[in-house]
């Protein structure tokens, strides 16, 4: 499934227990399991959402970054491909939400446990 993230900007990241991207576009992107992230140049990283990674400078880089792609697959492993070869990847969690894609008009994604994809609001071209 495309999400309508292309061409938008992270503006905002925020940690806690979750992980938060918000976009230029209004979208905010919600993190709430194991992600991964590859940077050409910060390298990688994999783990769950947590406030310590606020001191991690290859987070605070993602804000500035433009969103090239962005895919969830049926099995709600959400991809997103960024601007400078950075990719963040968010696969489906046996246990939980992994992640939420929530944006203008009351649209939402949302990543079910065990897999699959809850969706409200989404435009036929989204699909």
């Amino acid at each position: 499934m495309h999400i309508p993230l292309v061409n938008q900007t992270v503006v905002t990241v925020d940690f806690g227990f979750s992980f938060l991207l918000v976009t230029s576009g209004g979208f905010e992107i919600r993190i709430e399991s194991t992600f991964q992230v590859d940077d050409s140049q910060a390298g990688r990283f994999e783990g769950a959402p947590d406030e310590e990674l606020s001191f991690n400078p290859a987070f605070k880089d993602l804000i500035g970054k433009v969103i090239e792609e962005a895919q969830a697959t049926v099995d709600s492993t959400l991809t997103l491909l960024l601007s400078g070869h950075t990719t963040l990847t968010v696969p489906a969690d046996p246990d939980f939400e992994a992640w939420t894609v929530a944006g203008p008009g009351g649209m939402k994604i949302v990543s079910e446990a065990g897999g699959g994809l809850a969706t409200w609001n989404i435009g036929p071209s989204e699909t």
